[in-house]
């Protein structure tokens, strides 16, 4: 049940993510810049949480919506699936094998 409900949420945050993303912040232009904030919530996910499952289910619910939504300009659909599911497990492996946090003192 909990994680039904992690499906649920995740699905509900990144469609709200991918909908500013590609209906609100289009019409703000700056040059150079491109604001992707599934990307950024990816990110965050991965490194403040400690559930490998919230980190791989969230980059690919996340991904699932960027194909969606961009309709192909990305060259084939799960291009974003896979990039983000990529990109979080290297966030993975990166933060075991080279990050050590301090124990509290």
């Amino acid at each position: 049940m909990i994680m039904v409900r992690k499906i649920v949420f995740f699905i509900f945050f990144f469609y709200l993510l991918v909908l500013t993303q590609t209906g609100f912040w289009v019409h703000f232009k700056m040059p150079g810049i491109i604001a992707n904030f599934v990307l950024l919530a990816v990110i965050f996910i991965n490194i403040f949480s400690s559930s490998g499952q919230n980190r791989i289910l969230s980059a690919l619910i996340g991904g699932f919506f960027l194909d969606v939504f961009s309709l192909g300009n990305a060259g084939f659909f799960g291009f974003y699936t896979l990039a983000l599911a990529g990109f979080s497990l290297i966030l993975r492996i990166i933060s075991e094998k080279y990050v050590r946090f301090p124990v509290g003192g």
